[in-house]
């Protein structure tokens, strides 16, 4: 079980997914860090957000200036198996 509590619309999700992927044997703890970050991200830009929408994606995954593309692709990495968990 993951030590992080996670706080935005989509805790429940995060952490069910996490739970998911650590029961088929992945550590999962980079991802979970960047879950947490997610998790900030949407409590501060889309708190009351219900689904995850195109918006929501892209604007998480835009290549920030102060990173590396390996850290963007991790970044869109997460979301996109989030996306798929929630399909």
């Amino acid at each position: 079980m993951s030590k992080i509590k996670f706080k935005g619309p989509f805790k429940n999700h995060i952490q069910n997914h996490i739970e998911l992927k650590r029961a088929v044997g992945y550590k999962y703890l980079t991802e979970e860090d960047h879950f947490k970050r997610f998790d900030r991200f949407i409590l501060e830009k889309y708190p009351y957000a219900t689904n995850l929408t195109k918006e929501i994606v892209l604007d998480w995954c835009s290549k920030k200036t102060y990173e590396s593309q390996a850290n963007q692709c991790s970044r869109s990495s997460i979301i996109r198996q989030l996306g798929k968990y929630l399909d």
